[in-house]
């Protein structure tokens, strides 16, 4: 007869790791999604450091077409200017000959290279955190004249009717705060 004491003995048997393997597939998943966590916060930390890019080449355009207007209604600058289509000012109907007698100047490489500078019309103005070589320039054509609103282009052509006025062109280059994200705007001024 065998008596039991009370105690009871676990002797190991064969393990065969099954708890090992499980563990290891669960560190293995927790990984990936660690990784794919850090990876999503990196595009979206890039995201946003080109979106910052875009507002401020953005902005920076919007600042020199302001410049640009001021300039116009300023009246700095003579039709002598506008004629001589160089530093950048130019009119439409006589610049950047022989290509076509209505090329417009922005659209000709060359012309960027004596733009104005965003401070040439507001001294002083510069844009934060855009170095200076970088600030916006502007490039300004002085459009043929036309008929004020509400005015009858007949009367116009005939000299009965009120004045033409003229229509200026503003066209901005800007870049962002690293040089790769750039930005062209467009107004049509009249003064």
């Amino acid at each position: 007869m065998h008596h039991n004491t009370g105690s009871v003995d676990f002797l190991p048997t064969r393990q065969s790791g099954f708890v090992l393997v499980v563990s290891l597939i669960l560190l293995l998943v927790l990984t990936l999604l660690g990784l794919a966590a850090a990876q999503s916060t990196s595009l979206e930390e890039r995201m946003a450091r080109n979106e910052r890019n875009h507002d401020m080449a953005f902005q920076a355009a919007e600042a020199g077409l302001n410049a640009a207007q001021s300039g116009i209604l300023q009246g700095l600058w003579s039709n002598a200017n506008y004629a001589s289509n160089s530093n950048g000012l130019y009119m439409l109907a006589t610049c950047c000959a022989p290509a076509s007698a209505w090329t417009s100047a922005w659209t000709v490489a060359s012309a960027w290279t004596t733009a104005l500078l965003i401070n040439t019309a507001v001294p002083g103005l510069t844009i934060p955190g855009i170095p200076a070589a970088q600030q916006p320039v502007y490039i300004i054509e002085q459009l043929p004249p036309v008929a004020p609103p509400g005015s009858n282009l007949g009367q116009q052509q005939s000299g009965s009717g009120a004045p033409p006025v003229q229509p200026y062109r503003i066209t901005v280059y800007a870049t962002g705060g690293d040089q790769t994200t750039h930005v062209i705007l467009q107004a049509v001024v009249t003064p």
